[in-house]
């Protein structure tokens, strides 16, 4: 097999590539011998009818022509194995022949024209800062997050105080295009100070259980939009939220804690989380950033195509903000996927299977499926080489990431160790799957050692046949 590189542009190769009828005899053998399976010829048994024969019977070009296609990708992938540290695919090729073989004794030619990786030169990363802004400190946090689990256990009790913000009310609410009703419903548990009716809350507040108001409004969108309407309001009860007191007894209740300060201090350990989950997702978008820093040519005609797809979900009304957003969301993860594989490649990452099931494991847990029954279904879609990509480039960002120091807005320095993975975790990780392998070869080895040892132990031990030879001879 031949096969010549031709570079079109950054993004698009084309190869050449030839392959003699040396090449495809293994191919053209298998197709007759399913032919030969199925063909009678007098004379001879199904399965073992000679090949000239069986080209007379059917022609050389119909088995050629059953075979081409799986000839044609099997000398392709050859071809990219041949040159995987030249071409990295994006896209499923086009193939196009350029010569058939008449004959045994002839061979193929077939252009392939594939979407490529652009080389990228990715800017340096040691010692490299990149400074990001640390989300906010949640000082008030746990506070915030006690008042609103009070909320959730509070009760309401009847009042006859005027209406403020925050009362519950149960009330009869009318809506007039000028003499003409045009809606009527019963609010049985409104709280004030939520209404997306302009001028009802205020109508609200200050008044008392029983009363009834009139009001004046005009609606900012919907079918009255622009239109002055009359609201018609009569109060049938008015409540007030009573929260539980904040002690022992009410952690007891709303946590598995036995006290107050166990669930505060839960709470507080939670927001730490939260905010260190949230350092990690800005640092990883600021080195991201720091990444597409370089010149990125990309597949115009792939991004076209794949445009034309996504609008064509949408469907007929999509707009031209709609259309400008996914074409910019298009590019933005294109590049996002030619740094990180031209990042993994830079850094030679390695994944192995735990990295791929520890992957699969947290997707899966985002959508809430089983672990076993995620893993099949990816398989059972094609998308396992997708996923072991995936898990590649996202082992890649964190190698990355541990090589560049990230600071916030002062420039001082933010650990993200805790998420990322210590040096001294990483030694571990290195070392344990250096012992497992050691364990590997020496059980590899002794088990050679043992099958070798058999082995020379039969050979020295005569046979039963020659046992009897021998004493025949005597």
């Amino acid at each position: 097999m031949k096969v010549t590189i031709n570079r079109l542009d950054p993004t698009k190769v084309q190869l050449d590539i030839t392959a003699s009828g040396e090449d495809l005899a293994p191919f053209i053998n298998k197709e007759r011998d399913v032919i030969s399976r199925r063909i009678s010829i007098p004379g001879f048994r199904k399965g073992h009818v000679p090949a000239k024969l069986i080209d007379a019977k059917v022609g050389y070009g119909y088995i050629l022509e059953r075979a081409l296609d799986g000839i044609v990708k099997n000398f392709y992938q050859k071809a990219l194995q041949e040159h995987k540290d030249e071409i990295h695919p994006i896209d499923a090729p086009k193939f196009t022949i350029k010569e058939l073989p008449q004959n045994p004794e002839e061979g193929l030619s077939f252009e392939a024209d594939i979407v490529v990786r652009p080389d990228v030169k990715l800017p340096e990363l040691d010692g490299v800062k990149i400074k990001i802004e640390s989300p906010e400190s949640e000082e008030d946090g746990v506070a915030e997050a006690l008042d609103k689990l009070r909320h959730n256990y509070s009760t309401l009790v009847e009042t006859s105080a005027l209406i403020k913000t925050g009362n519950y009310v149960d009330m009869d609410l009318k809506i007039f295009d000028g003499d003409k009703e045009i809606e009527s419903k019963r609010e049985p548990s409104y709280k004030v100070g939520s209404s997306e009716i302009p001028g009802l809350d205020k109508a609200l507040r200050g008044m008392r259980k029983g009363e009834e108001a009139t009001f004046t409004f005009t609606p900012k969108s919907g079918e009255n939009k622009g239109k002055e309407l009359r609201a018609e309001i009569k109060v049938k009860d008015v409540k007030r939220e009573e929260l539980p007191k904040l002690d022992d007894e009410f952690a007891k209740e709303a946590s598995e804690f036995d006290t107050l300060d166990e669930l505060k201090a839960a709470i507080a350990k939670q927001l730490e989380a939260r905010k260190g989950a949230e350092e990690v997702e800005v640092a990883k978008d600021a080195f991201i950033n720091y990444l597409e820093g370089v010149e990125i040519p990309l597949p115009e005609d792939m991004l076209k195509s794949l445009l034309e797809e996504q609008e064509a979900k949408v469907g007929k009304d999509i707009t031209k903000a709609q259309k400008a957003k996914i074409a910019e969301e298009l590019r933005d993860a294109m590049k996002e996927q030619i740094v990180l594989d031209q990042l993994a490649d830079d850094l030679d990452t390695k994944i192995t299977e735990g990295d791929v099931t520890r992957f699969l494991g947290i997707t899966a847990q985002q959508f809430n499926i089983p672990l076993p029954e995620f893993i099949n279904m990816v398989i059972r879609n094609g998308q396992l080489e997708e996923t072991m990509n995936t898990a590649r480039h996202q082992k890649a960002m964190v190698e990355g990431m541990k090589k560049v120091e990230f600071t916030d807005q002062e420039g001082k320095a933010v650990d993200l160790s805790k998420y990322l993975g210590s040096e001294e975790e990483e030694a571990e990780e290195k070392k344990a799957t250096g012992e497992a392998q050691s364990m590997a070869a020496a059980s590899m080895a002794a088990k050679k050692a043992n099958e070798a040892a058999q082995e020379a132990s039969s050979a020295k031990k005569p046979s039963s046949k020659a046992k009897k030879s021998s004493a025949k001879s005597k």
